[in-house]
């Protein structure tokens, strides 16, 4: 039951942070993009309610990768910077496929492309190093901790 309430957790945040990201996004570029991708095909005005739906999908294969290469499974075969490694990678091909399944935009124009993949580079990168920093905050809490009770 812990896990199903840690993946819907998860989902929900993940789902809320691509949601107002893309109400910023579509607010400032949607009617230039509207030609573009699928997702501001309603201009500056609104994100279509199936790419709301997309981002949950999307939202909720993401929490259930996050959690099988964080699981005590996966934990006791990979180093942690090989985790998340493999979650990069992963979440990659999984943007990859969504982006051609939901038709998001052309894939003949290069520079949604690489817009895409700069935009994931540096969100994933910076939960890494927010994630990494609090889990050193933890540790050393924690060793600090079994310090005193020594």
């Amino acid at each position: 039951m812990k896990i199903i309430q840690k993946i819907i957790n998860e989902t929900l945040i993940t789902f809320g942070i691509l949601t107002a990201i893309f109400a910023i996004l579509t607010f400032f570029i949607g009617d230039q993009a509207a030609s573009v991708s699928t997702l501001f095909t309603c201009g500056n005005l609104a994100i279509p309610v199936k790419s709301i739906f997309q981002f949950f999908i999307l939202s909720f294969l993401i929490a259930l990768l996050k959690n099988f290469i964080y699981s005590n499974y996966m934990i006791k075969k990979l180093p942690r910077v090989l985790r998340q490694i493999f979650l990069f990678v992963l979440c990659f091909i999984l943007l990859v496929f969504m982006i051609l399944v939901c038709g998001w935009f052309s894939t003949d124009s290069k520079l949604p492309w690489l817009l895409t993949a700069l935009a994931f580079v540096l969100s994933f990168s910076c939960t890494i190093i927010i994630t990494t920093l609090l889990e050193k905050k933890d540790d050393d809490k924690m060793n600090s901790a079994l310090e005193k009770f020594k």
